[in-house]
């Protein structure tokens, strides 16, 4: 009966809480004063789209090879047009101005294997920081999407084409 008490308490006082990391990038926010198009606030996406290699340095690839990002689930939190995203143990800033959905920050993109598979446990992929010339994501609510450009820069620099859909669509 100890243990449980114990346990009570280490998880009352936030000892299972986890500590979220911020990867800086050169993407900024910007100051805007258009009303969101809508509240993302409690929502759970996932990112999918091809990953284009740009640079030397990504382990086992060369320039212009291509993979499938492996999904992932980011969780919205929304106050207005400030936006803060996990995403797995990532910390991701976001400011939504009208349709346009700027991010700053980054997280461990991983990619499918040669078979398509995606395997979280073995991927020694980097932290990807999101990069200025493709930090802008649109959302389009009628569509339930938001789709983007996203330059990002780990050990190599990729340029990923992705698209967000809610996790109420798992992705196939």
């Amino acid at each position: 009966m100890r243990w449980l008490a114990f346990i009570f308490v280490v998880v009352a006082l936030g000892g299972c809480k986890q500590e979220l990391s911020f990867i800086p990038g050169t993407g900024r926010l910007p100051d805007c004063d258009e009303a969101p198009i809508t509240d993302l606030n409690g929502t759970l996406w996932f990112n999918q789209g091809p990953v284009t290699i740009v640079t030397e340095g990504c382990l086992d690839a060369a320039p212009e090879d291509m993979f499938s990002s492996c999904a992932e689930n980011w969780a919205f939190t929304q106050d207005g047009n400030d936006i803060d995203i996990v995403v797995d143990e990532y910390r991701v800033k976001g400011r939504l101005c009208g349709n346009q959905l700027y991010l700053d920050g980054g997280w461990w993109l991983s990619v499918a294997d040669e078979q398509g598979r995606c395997w979280y446990e073995d991927d020694d992929g980097d932290d990807m920081s999101i990069q200025a010339e493709g930090n802008v994501l649109t959302v389009a609510p009628a569509e339930g999407t938001m789709t983007g450009k996203l330059v990002l820069r780990g050990s190599c620099n990729v340029d990923y084409q992705v698209t967000f859909q809610p996790a109420r669509y798992p992705p196939s």
